[in-house]
């Protein structure tokens, strides 16, 4: 059965709080498009706690941003654009610690291991259960889908709807888009990765689910709040 998860975008604890209480699998703390620090998104982390899998997903896939989300306790990083292998391999080496990979290793102070209290456990448990999810979401990643999914440390391929379609000159809501996405999740199956999607037009939850996606973002915390204030006036004004 697939994992249900949810989109933070604004920088708020109390709006992760809620979201990690409602139930949610994993929540996504977005400092690609959201406005949070760092320092934010860990205050954000902390709020949600054990009740959710929190992944941070960092603006670009760079040494600096990935291992500083990691450090403060990210569950997981999530990359956008991910186009080649090699960019892949990048991204895994920068994420795990020696020997799988090249991390710098703060250990004994930062929030990850309990601030250097669990520093040989963090260690053992992040090189085996880290993920690192990688997003595609352009005709170059797609077309080199195969070979980032066979990247090792690669451990999810997360479809990007919206920046695929628009790459690709779609729409959407089109048939192109929603093969886009079968692939990856095909794909990720085939190699033994989870596979992710956000839901778009033709991408239900039923859909995504029925393709073999593994982890499902069916809600966000901008949208809700703009669709339920909407929809709270219309209704006062009948």
């Amino acid at each position: 059965m697939a994992e249900h998860g949810c989109w933070l975008d604004l920088p708020s604890p109390q709006v992760a709080e809620i979201m990690a209480q409602a139930g949610f699998d994993f929540i996504v703390v977005d400092l690609e498009h959201g406005p949070m620090s760092v320092e934010t998104a860990q205050v954000q982390m902390m709020a949600i706690g054990t009740q959710a899998h929190a992944i941070v997903r960092v603006p670009e896939g760079t040494e600096a941003w990935i291992k500083r989300v990691l450090d403060a306790g990210a569950g997981g990083v999530m990359v956008p654009k991910v186009e080649s292998a090699a960019q892949a391999a990048e991204i895994v080496s920068w994420a795990f610690y020696a020997p799988k990979g090249q991390r710098g290793d703060a250990r004994r102070v930062v929030r990850a291991s309990g601030w250097g209290l669990n520093s040989e456990t963090y260690k053992t448990d992040w090189n085996t259960d880290g993920v690192v999810s990688v997003q595609i979401e352009s005709v170059a990643g797609l077309e080199n889908l195969e070979a980032i999914a066979s990247v090792e440390g690669v451990t999810q391929l997360f479809f990007g709807s919206s920046d695929y379609s628009a790459d690709a000159g779609v729409s959407i809501d089109s048939d192109e888009t929603l093969a886009a996405g079968a692939m990856v999740a095909a794909a990720a199956k085939a190699h033994g990765l989870q596979s992710g999607s956000v839901l778009f037009p033709q991408g239900t939850p039923q859909v995504l689910a029925k393709l073999g996606f593994t982890h499902i973002a069916v809600a966000g915390d901008v949208a809700a709040l703009r669709d339920s204030f909407e929809g709270s006036l219309l209704d006062a004004k009948r």
